[in-house]
């Protein structure tokens, strides 16, 4: 019965993973409209909660307050991306002879007789394509992001109405209550690694910032907006925003101590925030294993791309509480989990 009940979820799996892959286009839309909608609640949330006596902001002005300050943080970066794209474009061809100067240097370095040009190294990658590609790809975020306004806005209709259809799914009793216990768990724990990854990513990118500002690295501001992108994905997206802005570097400048000052520090920067300030102010509230971490984030970004690797965490921090929260599936929590502490199952009706 155990082999038959294994085989059953290898094969329930396997054929979630299909669809999940198969519908991505279908899915994603949805998925990252539950994103926004949730991340706009958790501001108007933050908004309306202070009390002056006794009067608050109203949950309306709250929602509409949280909407405009996420718009201007979409345009804010939008802006600044598409301004600091055009300037590496146009600044490409000087950083393409300091290159080809630096492969000069390596090849002499390693007694070979003829560096290897760009041309040979690249001949296979087209720049035409490759702006032709990314500009695909910003007009498909575009056309998706009408798509995923229009779920929010009907999320934000159905949120209203929802905890009463719950009441009237289960019922009052042991069931309901099950229910509200995983829906209110999920919620505290997203919303406690949202606001530390927020505020980590953002103090992250100012540092960085004044690092590259300080040292003259081009597109300072560029780099800090990716660097607290990077900082939401976890493992490789520190690697990123350490490796990228520390080669810049190296490419723009004739020496090495600009290029020195921007690996290690920015490294020490990363390091200390995700591996000792991240642990120490998140304490055990996700409690996910390292190894559960890093293979969501090869698996959901295999299959979901880069949106696959932000959203990695929360998906495994819901799935980790769900299956914590039922006594046949509570073994898988205690793997998923760090240290197989995992919260208690409510005890089923009638035991």
């Amino acid at each position: 019965m155990t082999l038959q009940r294994a085989a059953l979820w290898a094969i329930v799996i396997a054929a979630t993973m299909y669809l999940l892959v198969a519908a991505r286009g279908l899915i994603l839309p949805f998925v990252l409209a539950m994103a926004l909608w949730y991340m706009v609640d958790a501001v108007a949330d933050a908004i309306e909660r202070p009390r002056l006596g006794r009067l608050r902001v109203p949950r309306p002005l709250a929602l509409l307050a949280a909407v405009l300050i996420m718009s201007g943080l979409v345009g804010v970066v939008g802006r600044t991306l598409g301004h600091n794209v055009s300037a590496v474009a146009a600044a490409a061809p000087a950083y393409e002879g300091r290159l080809q100067k630096l492969l000069d240097q390596l090849a002499a370095l390693a007694g070979m007789e003829q560096a290897p040009t760009l041309g040979q190294l690249f001949d296979r990658i087209s720049l035409a394509d490759t702006l032709g590609g990314v500009a695909t790809f910003a007009a498909s975020l575009v056309s998706v992001a009408g798509i995923v306004l229009i779920y929010a806005g009907f999320l934000f209709v159905e949120q209203v109405r929802f905890r009463r259809k719950l009441a009237i799914i289960f019922g009052p009793g042991e069931q309901q209550a099950r229910v509200l216990s995983v829906l209110e768990q999920i919620d505290r724990d997203i919303r406690v690694y949202l606001r530390i990854k927020t505020v980590l990513a953002v103090a992250t990118s100012i540092l960085a910032y004044a690092v590259m500002a300080w040292v003259g690295v081009d597109f300072a501001g560029f780099w800090a907006t990716m660097i607290f992108f990077f900082y939401y994905i976890p493992t490789v997206g520190s690697i990123l925003a350490i490796v990228a802005p520390a080669v810049l570097t190296l490419v723009q400048f004739d020496h090495l101590t600009p290029f020195l000052i921007v690996l290690f520090v920015i490294g020490t920067i990363q390091i200390v925030m995700a591996n000792v300030i991240e642990p120490a102010i998140m304490g055990r509230s996700l409690n996910l294993s390292p190894l559960v971490v890093i293979v969501s984030l090869m698996v959901w970004g295999t299959m979901w791309g880069v949106i696959g690797m932000f959203l990695c965490v929360p998906i495994m921090v819901v799935l980790l509480i769900v299956l914590a929260h039922f006594e046949s599936t509570r073994p898988v929590a205690i793997l998923l989990s760090a240290d197989g502490r995992i919260p208690e199952a409510p005890h089923e009706p009638g035991s």
